[in-house]
């Protein structure tokens, strides 16, 4: 996406004029800070509630009051509370049945003293009447051809009616801008008479994973879990990767393959591996000699310290993550995330706090976000476990996670029972102990 204007000073205060793959480390803090200035929201389109999935545009707003008419909770017989009063196990009221009203029907005009009306759930409750009889808690007796309900004990006003605007009041807020329109909510919205909403583009992802050794049929192999665990991730999330490319460490075709994702009218472009300091990591190169503008390139972050983030001339927002593969989920998880929270009108994800339950170091300068499992304990406490096998390549202990752990720059040491942060570990979802 583009850049704000005022993103070179930000970007100028932080870095040198060395080439990209040479600047200096910058806080995962100054990080986050260079992403909130650089994207900016996608455009927004106006859509069918009923197609389902999306985060909205602007506020939506009630346009009447929920309930719009006072109406029966229950099968039962519409009374004037006030004519039970006097009722008692020792004195009956008798009220006349004087008619039905069905739920969809106009309510009837004439009222008298002393009457009631059949009414069925959801049907109007009439004026003069303010209470509903369950069928089930009524007596009737007949008599010379009329119907009576026989009371005795006092009815409370408003007794299983649904008041008009009980749910919902005319100009409430029925979903507030940056929401995701899910299956419930939708509920909420076609009761409101909401036929049309505004709701952010999805932006279009184009995945670009590197590394010769990646299913490689010449040679030592190892299998190119990158690509489909982004793109699953992805459409977790309701972004589908529009396109998948894989490209062997060679200059050239690494920069073919951005410029095919280029043309494809990518809004963001993610790659891995390559981006660090060997021989064969050629993508920051290619970017800086395609014209991107790197924004940053190396955070003080464990797993993923190589990670970099650039902007094409045409506009398209890169992200180059290391290859190894929890730091592949590392920088999607807590910078791309991050991004594309903004292009849809979001806040920077919030996290939760967790009482650690065992005592994890770590070296003072890094951020360092671990794999852990945390659970609710018997108080209604989160509580979090530091996994052991944290090294960036282990898959095992990934399988045995359901979050992050975060322990920030300035600590050395995590001791047990301190309280840290955690976020669930896939985007869009909650910790599932």
């Amino acid at each position: 996406m583009p850049l704000i204007e005022n993103i070179k000073s930000i970007t100028q205060s932080i870095y040198s004029d060395q080439i990209c793959y040479k600047r200096t480390m910058i806080s995962y803090n100054q990080a986050i800070e260079i992403i909130k200035n650089s994207i900016k929201p996608m455009p927004a389109s106006n859509r069918d509630i009923k197609s389902g999935y999306g985060i909205i545009a602007e506020d939506l707003i009630a346009q009447s009051s929920i309930p719009q008419f006072a109406n029966s909770a229950m099968d039962g017989f519409a009374v004037n509370s006030s004519e039970t009063i006097e009722a008692s196990e020792k004195k009956t009221i008798e009220l006349e049945v004087i008619g039905t009203i069905f739920a969809g029907e106009s309510p009837p005009e004439d009222s008298s003293t002393l009457s009631a009306y059949e009414i069925m759930t959801g049907a109007v409750v009439p004026n003069g009447f303010d209470s509903v009889i369950p069928v089930e808690q009524t007596k009737i007796i007949e008599r010379d051809g009329r119907i009576f309900l026989a009371i005795n004990e006092q009815v409370s006003r408003g007794r299983n009616v649904r008041l008009s605007g009980e749910d919902f009041k005319a100009d409430d807020i029925i979903l507030q801008k940056g929401s995701t329109i899910e299956p419930h909510v939708m509920m909420s919205v076609i009761a409101n008479g909401i036929k049309s909403i505004k709701v952010y583009d999805t932006p279009k992802v184009s995945i670009v994973t590197t590394g010769s050794e990646l299913d490689n049929k010449e040679g030592p192999s190892i299998a190119n879990t990158n690509g489909p665990y982004l793109e699953a991730c992805l459409r977790r999330s309701g972004i589908m990767a529009h396109q998948n490319f894989h490209v062997k460490d060679e200059k050239n075709k690494i920069r073919e393959i951005l410029e095919q994702a280029i043309d494809l009218d990518s809004d963001m472009i993610i790659t891995t591996g390559g981006v660090s300091a060997g021989k064969a990591d050629f993508v920051p190169s290619v970017l800086a000699e395609m014209g991107a503008d790197i924004l940053f390139h190396k955070v003080w972050i464990r797993p993923g310290k190589p990670i970099l983030m650039a902007v094409f001339p045409s506009g398209q927002t890169v992200f180059g993550l290391p290859g190894n593969p929890v730091s592949v989920a590392v920088g999607l998880r807590f910078f791309v995330n991050q991004a594309f929270r903004i292009m849809q009108g979001q806040n920077i994800e919030p996290r939760m706090k967790a009482i650690n339950k065992a005592e994890y170091t770590k070296s003072k300068k890094f951020c360092f976000f671990a794999k852990a499992q945390t659970s609710v304990n018997a108080q209604g406490v989160l509580e979090t476990n530091i996994l052991s096998g944290q090294e960036s390549f282990k898959l095992k202990p990934f399988n045995q996670s359901n979050s992050w752990a975060i322990i920030p720059e300035d600590l050395e040491a995590v001791e047990k029972d301190q309280e840290i942060e955690v976020v669930p570990l896939n985007m869009g979802e909650s910790i599932n102990p």
